[in-house]
């Protein structure tokens, strides 16, 4: 009943904040008011019952919206992305310091209640060293690294958001428009260093390696975009982006390599030169 409730509340979050987001794109800010104030309303009241996601993702999905209607481009939003969630972090942690330390007490009980699992699975399994091993390994439990994972999935949700109402702006007034797009998607030497800024950063200061992906998902994303603009080019068949994917959910070094694939895309234009 828990994880139905969860996965309720990610998909209304999703749908409201991308309906929302829509509205922006197509007529402005200003012009959507009413459906944006009536949203808010809802994930307000929603809110007041102890469910922030819906109202921190249509806050965070909107301000992105604006900034995309406004610059017209992904490579700045992406990089903007980042230091959007950072703010929703610190106001939540600033306003709502009851509600995080409240969320501290549930993760620390379902910690708890994991390790007792893990250790009982491995005593049944004769192996109750690899259960001590993986204890070991796995970081403390404070706010900032509660607070980080909730920044991530924020993060998440948010983009997922903004991308699905791009994604329907094209179908109806643009078809064919979001692809390109997406396509085209790259990072400027200066967005790129920074966000390998802020990935640094927050990779060398000690409780806060989580926040590092904040940074890396964007660098991430483009390389996604990539693949895809480059299996376009060069009219590959789509089984390469299944394969792509499958290597990417599962094999974990994937990520670097993508990440350093964006880099040499940074200096050197891949998609151009293929173009020529």
């Amino acid at each position: 009943m828990m994880l139905l409730m969860t996965l309720l509340t990610l998909l209304l979050a999703w749908l409201g904040s991308a309906a929302v987001a829509l509205a922006i794109l197509r007529r402005g800010l200003q012009a959507s008011a009413n459906v944006f104030l009536f949203v808010l309303l809802l994930a307000a009241a929603w809110a007041y019952t102890g469910n922030i996601v819906p109202l921190s993702t249509l806050l965070c999905s909107s301000v992105l919206a604006v900034a995309l209607r406004t610059t017209s481009s992904w490579s700045i939003v992406v990089t903007f992305t980042p230091f959007v969630i950072i703010i929703w972090a610190g106001a939540l942690l600033f306003f709502a310091s009851d509600y995080v330390a409240l969320l501290l007490v549930y993760a620390e009980q379902g910690l708890d209640v994991f390790k007792q699992q893990l250790e009982l699975a491995a005593a049944n399994g004769g192996n109750p060293e690899r259960a001590e091993q993986m204890l070991a390994q796995m970081p403390p439990l404070t706010a900032e690294h509660l607070l980080g994972n909730l920044a991530f999935m924020q993060m998440l949700l948010t983009l997922i958001s903004l991308f699905a109402a791009r994604w329907w702006q094209a179908k109806l007034y643009n078809p064919g428009g979001f692809q390109q797009e997406f396509y085209q998607l790259r990072l400027s030497r200066t967005n790129l260093l920074v966000l390998a800024a802020g990935l640094v950063l927050f990779s060398s200061i000690e409780g806060y390696h989580q926040w590092a992906w904040l940074f890396a998902i964007p660098i991430i994303i483009v390389g996604i975009a990539l693949v895809h603009a480059l299996v376009a080019l060069k009219q590959l068949s789509r089984h390469w982006l299944f394969g792509f994917y499958v290597i990417f959910i599962t094999f974990a070094p994937v990520v670097p390599l993508l990440m350093m694939a964006v880099i040499a895309d940074s200096a050197l234009d891949f998609r151009l030169r293929l173009t020529k």
